[in-house]
């Protein structure tokens, strides 16, 4: 009985360490902002204002980072031109800060000897200099293993899904995430990942899910696009045909990262 009562014991702490080895989900809030041309060096000048607000938010661990990412295509009639990624340890923080940041209390923690008239000025300046065309709340859900770490330069490709059935996660962690591994190990890819729209939802949201890739530069990115698939045997080929039977692939977007704050 006591050899017994060892055993299980010995169970629950490896199946409790092997809990504790999954990194919690990362929480994401993308702002997709647009921006007409003649307000172009406003908008960098209030980025680059902001930036300084959330290595505030950085410093007391209310958010985990920023990302400012340009978009191509980007053409006026072609959606957003920049995306903006605040990145969050728990959902919790994220609807805090979508509903009740205190953005003055930031901005005199970040800028001392700026003025109430002229923040209020830069605040203003910010409203008109780009629209913020969508929200969205992410959670991340999947992702492929390695030390890829981002940097300014970096390229993404963002694809934007429809779930079609409940089987539309599985297909991507067991059918396509192998796939993604296998390039990550190749270095023809610096990472992949599944993240699941939060907010909006419903019936007439445009996606329900994304996958998103980095790539190191433009030459990896462009390499990885001009280069062979690789090839698949018979059961791959039928499970991947299955599997892409589970989302409607509604568009991709390529963006280069231009600012992070960390």
């Amino acid at each position: 009985m006591k050899k017994l009562l060892t055993f299980v014991l010995v169970i629950c702490l490896a199946v409790g360490l092997k809990a504790q080895e999954k990194p919690a989900p990362l929480y994401l809030l993308f702002e997709f902002m647009q921006v007409k041309g003649e307000n172009g060096s406003d908008y960098w000048a209030v980025e680059d204002f902001w930036s300084g607000i959330h290595k505030e938010r950085v410093a007391d661990k209310s958010i985990l980072g920023w990302d400012l990412w340009s978009l191509t295509p980007s053409g006026t009639q072609q959606g957003s031109q920049y995306l903006t990624v605040t990145l969050f340890a728990n959902l919790k923080d994220m609807l805090h800060a979508i509903g009740s940041l205190d953005v003055m209390a930031y901005a005199k923690k970040a800028y001392p000897k700026m003025t109430d008239k002229d923040m209020n000025a830069m605040f203003v300046k910010t409203a008109k200099s780009r629209d913020m065309a969508h929200q969205v709340l992410i959670r991340q859900v999947d992702r492929t293993k390695g030390d890829f770490k981002m940097k300014v330069g970096t390229m993404m490709t963002m694809d934007i899904m429809k779930q079609l059935d409940d089987g539309y996660e599985k297909s991507e962690s067991e059918i396509f995430k192998p796939w993604h591994q296998k390039m990550v190990d190749q270095g023809k890819k610096g990472s992949w990942e599944l993240d699941e729209v939060i907010l909006p939802a419903g019936t007439e949201s445009y996606g329900t899910h994304l996958t998103v890739s980095m790539y190191n530069d433009v030459a990896q990115l462009a390499a990885f696009m001009e280069g062979s698939l690789g090839d698949m045997d018979l059961m791959t080929q039928l499970a991947v045909k299955e599997g892409l039977k589970t989302r409607d692939w509604k568009e991709m977007k390529i963006a280069k990262l231009e600012k992070m704050v960390r």
